[in-house]
């Protein structure tokens, strides 16, 4: 097992979870993967059906605060970090093959794309159209860093760390640590990428 991994516990609970990039690169302060991210958040809550209580984007990590409802919380996040690390590394300019049937698809209006993982035909409509969204900021980072940015390949750590949530207290305690974390890493007074600029998609705890 790798050495992050954990025995999960599945139930009606609300988790906080912790997921690190590779080697700790500091890929997210560059603000196209951050706004990229924020879209792919958005993309699993709605294509996962979770609650989302908090979060926080960090240059090298991030938390979140959830209630899985349909899907456990760890397909909730094999899903986010698959399309998350597919889709950077296609701004990137790796994933060659992707990234051909991506322009065919956006710039023809044909064909379709393969996802990682099947989610029924909603879900298929969802990812198809998000390809739109990547393809978009591809054309940014080209035009930012060029063809030729020697930037390496974006990779999440192999696990993530969990836990449940205990009672209110507890629950409050990590709201305020996902929401601020932002400061505890000295980013930003304005840090764009905590749930405290995304109201939209922060839902109330009951």
């Amino acid at each position: 097992m790798h050495r992050n991994s954990q025995k999960r516990i599945y139930g009606d609970y609300v988790y906080f979870i912790t997921c690190d990039v590779e080697d700790k690169i500091e890929f997210f302060k560059e603000e196209i993967f951050c706004e990229l991210w924020i879209e792919e958040l958005r993309l699993a809550k709605e294509i996962k059906k979770f609650e989302l209580y908090a979060f926080c984007l960090n240059y090298e990590h991030f938390h979140l605060l959830i209630k899985p409802n349909k899907t456990n919380y760890s397909q909730i996040m094999h899903f986010f970090k698959r399309h998350t690390s597919r889709n950077i590394n296609i701004i990137l300019g790796y994933n060659k093959i992707d990234l051909d049937k991506m322009i065919h698809s956006v710039e023809g209006d044909v064909g379709k794309i393969h996802h990682v993982v099947p989610e029924g035909d909603v879900g298929q409509r969802r990812l198809r159209e998000f390809d739109k969204t990547t393809y978009q900021y591809r054309q940014q980072y080209i035009a930012k860093f060029g063809n030729d940015f020697d930037h390496p390949k974006f990779k999440w750590q192999k696990s993530f760390h969990d836990h449940i949530i205990r009672d209110e207290k507890d629950l409050q305690n990590h709201w305020n640590y996902t929401m601020y974390n932002f400061l505890k890493h000295n980013l930003p007074e304005n840090w764009q990428y905590t749930g405290l600029k995304s109201p939209d998609l922060i839902d109330d705890v009951e």
